[in-house]
């Protein structure tokens, strides 16, 4: 297993996957790792889907693209990222989770206080142990909004009292991830 720093520093969203399967134990591998995430109150308000039936995860991605795209055209004007994510939402064939053969959801518990924090932590352990052993991951935030319908999330098995928090796609990189621009960040000291 990679040192925990390396993999802090190496680790990149993957866009680009190969149609490979990832094996039932990894998946359990990077869930037992989420679970090991800090929690407030360790009220553990973490469950979690894993979607590997890619109908399913298209519709996700079309139902998706739906909300998404009209929301994102009211500000394209102000940044070119948008602006290409938009043109590649609205290219024929495209998905949004990239190929990648598996989506794993994690739905945080609506009653605890930090369960956005706390479902973040357990996701960022998910990627960091999936980078330790070759997998590739990111976070497709931008498929929540089609989790706010509720008969929707009812068809799926979805558990009830608990909400979307964190949608990641891990497989296999077909390709090289470049690193992307970090910034310096602001800090301010209190001594």
């Amino acid at each position: 297993m990679q040192d925990i720093i390396d993999a802090i520093k190496n680790r990149r969203c993957v866009r680009d996957y190969k149609d490979d399967m990832i094996s039932n134990e990894n998946i359990e591998f990077l869930i037992c790792c989420a679970r090991y995430a800090p929690s407030g109150f360790n009220l553990q308000p973490w469950k979690f889907m894993v979607i590997t039936n890619k109908e399913i995860m298209r519709e996700i991605s079309e139902r998706s693209k739906k909300i998404l795209i009209p929301m994102l055209e009211s500000i394209k004007k102000s940044s070119k990222k948008i602006e290409d994510f938009i043109t590649f939402l609205t290219t024929e064939g495209t998905e949004m989770f990239y190929n990648a053969p598996v989506l794993i959801v994690i739905f945080g518990n609506e009653k605890a206080l930090t369960t956005d924090y706390d479902c973040a932590m357990a996701a960022q352990n998910m990627m960091l142990a999936a980078h330790s052993r070759g997998i590739g991951s990111c976070w497709i935030g931008g498929i929540s909004p089609s989790f706010a319908d509720e008969n929707f999330l009812k068809e799926l098995g979805a558990p009830e009292g608990y909400r979307v928090i964190a949608p990641l796609v891990f497989g296999y990189p077909a390709s090289e991830t470049e690193m992307p621009e970090k910034f310096e960040p602001e800090v301010t000291w209190l001594k």
